[in-house]
């Protein structure tokens, strides 16, 4: 593989990879249980003051 299919093969695969790489934080950040976990110091700090 020259330098020409190493550049082709990367701008092909940057997209799709970045796609991926977004849906997977996204589902990770807003998953159901994990936001809750994540919103109860807030509450909890807020039933404190």
């Amino acid at each position: 593989m020259d330098e020409l299919d190493l550049l082709i093969l990367y701008k092909s695969l940057r997209l799709p990879i970045l796609i991926i790489a977004v849906g997977y934080v996204f589902f990770y950040v807003y998953n159901k249980k994990r936001k809750d976990k994540l919103e109860e110091p807030k509450y909890r700090m807020l039933e404190e003051d």
